[in-house]
C-alpha cells in the first residue's frame, strides 16, 4: 500500500494506520521514511482519530477520501497533534497529504504521504492522482486486516484446545493485551479489554505459573462478564511479532448459571475443591472426611446439578448454561484424578 502511493505520487515518507477498533488502529500501524520501516512511538491510549485530529462521521459523510493537510488544519494546530509532533516535526517533515480510508460510512483507517520543505508540497493534481487510486487502497485495506485476523485467529485457536467464547492474546513481558476476538459478540477496544486488561494478565501468568510448577490449578478466575477457561503459552510466531505471548479464553456467565446454593455447606465445600483440581484423596484430607463419606457426597451433588464427572461438574458451575461442548475440557480446568483409574467415575 505504501508503495502503491509513493509510486504514483513521489515522497520520501508514507504511513499507514487502519484497524477494526478506533482505540487500536493507531497502535497497529506502519511507517516508511528513507526507505528505512520506522515505529510509532507512544501508540497506547491514543485513538486514530485523536491522533490525527479528526470526526469519523465528518470524514464518511462524502464520497471523497484524499486531502491536503492545509485543507484539514493549519500547519500550526496539525503539528501539535500526536502523530505529526511525534513523528513529522523530528524528522522535518512539513508537507502531508491525508487519505481516510472509509467506505460505507465505515472508516478503516488513514494513510498518507510526507514530504520536507525542500521537497516542496503537495498540490491538488497529487490529491487528484491518490483519490482515483483510493478504491484500491480501501480494498486492499479491508483485505489486509481480515486476512491478519484470521491469521490471528489461526493462531490463537491452535494453541487451545476447542470451544467457545472470546479470545484475549497477552503479551507476557509488557502485561498488556495485544489483540482480541469475539466471533460471537464482537470486541469494542475500550468496553471490552481495558477495563479487564491487569486481570487478563494476571490469570495468565497465574495459571501459566501453576501449570510448570505442576500444582493443582486455582479454580478459573472469574472476571465480569466471564470465566477464564484456558491459557496456553504462544512463542516466537511471526503474526504476534514473535512475542511472549499468552492466549487466554474468557467463556461467558449465563444468566441460568447453576449455582452452589442447590448443593448442602458440605458439598459447596467438596464442589470447590473438585473444581480447583484436587485429587480424590486430598479432597477427604482436606475436607477432614473418608474418601467413602466424600464419595457419598459427590454422589449427591453430581444429582442435584446434573452432571456425572469432573469435567461436566466445571463446565456447569464455570460456564454458561446451556451450553455445547465440541472437545474436552481444558486440563487447565480440571487435571485427570490419578487416584480412581480404577474406572470409579465419581471423582474422576
Amino acid at each position: 500500500m505504501l508503495d502503491a502511493l509513493r509510486s504514483v505520487v513521489p515522497a520520501p515518507a508514507a504511513f499507514v494506520c487502519f484497524g477494526t477498533d478506533d482505540a487500536r488502529a493507531y497502535a497497529d500501524s506502519g511507517r516508511l521514511v528513507d526507505g528505512a520501516v520506522r515505529p510509532l512511538k507512544e501508540t497506547e491510549g491514543v485513538d486514530l482519530t485523536a491522533a490525527f485530529g479528526f470526526v469519523p462521521a465528518n470524514v464518511c459523510a462524502t464520497q471523497r477520501r484524499a486531502y491536503l493537510a492545509t485543507e484539514l488544519y493549519p500547519d500550526a494546530e496539525r503539528m501539535a497533534l500526536p502523530y505529526f509532533a511525534k513523528h513529522s516535526k523530528p524528522d522535518g517533515l512539513t508537507h502531508a497529504l491525508l487519505v481516510f480510508l472509509h467506505e460505507g460510512g465505515v472508516l478503516f483507517g488513514v494513510c498518507g504521504l510526507e514530504r520536507r520543505a525542500a521537497e516542496g508540497a503537495f498540490t491538488p493534481a497529487d490529491v487528484s492522482t491518490v483519490e482515483a487510486l483510493a478504491s484500491f487502497i480501501v480494498a486492499g485495506a479491508r483485505a489486509q486486516i481480515a486476512y491478519d485476523e484470521l491469521a490471528r485467529e489461526a493462531s490463537a485457536l491452535r494453541a487451545l484446545q476447542r470451544g467457545a467464547g472470546a479470545l484475549f492474546v497477552v503479551d507476557r513481558d509488557a502485561r498488556r493485551v495485544v489483540w482480541a476476538a469475539d466471533r460471537e459478540h464482537g470486541i469494542d477496544w475500550k468496553e471490552d479489554v481495558i477495563p479487564i486488561e491487569d486481570a487478563l494478565v494476571n490469570a495468565a501468568q497465574k495459571l501459566i505459573e501453576s501449570g510448570a510448577r505442576g500444582e493443582a490449578l486455582p479454580t478459573p478466575p472469574r472476571l465480569p462478564k466471564g470465566s477464564v477457561t484456558q491459557v496456553a503459552k504462544i512463542d516466537d510466531d511471526p503474526v504476534f511479532g514473535s512475542a511472549r505471548v499468552a492466549v487466554v479464553r474468557v467463556e461467558p456467565l449465563g444468566e441460568k448459571v447453576p449455582g452452589l446454593d442447590v448443593l448442602s455447606r458440605r458439598e459447596r465445600e467438596i464442589a470447590r475443591l473438585l473444581v480447583a483440581g484436587y485429587s480424590g484423596v486430598n479432597v477427604a484430607a482436606i475436607a477432614g472426611l473418608s474418601e467413602n463419606t466424600v464419595r457419598t457426597y459427590v454422589r449427591r451433588l453430581y444429582q442435584k446439578l446434573s452432571v456425572s464427572n469432573r469435567a461436566d461438574l466445571v463446565r456447569k458451575l464455570m460456564a454458561p448454561e446451556p451450553k455445547v461442548t465440541t472437545g474436552p475440557v481444558s486440563s487447565q480446568i480440571a487435571p485427570p484424578d490419578s487416584s480412581l483409574v480404577g474406572g470409579d467415575d465419581t471423582l474422576d
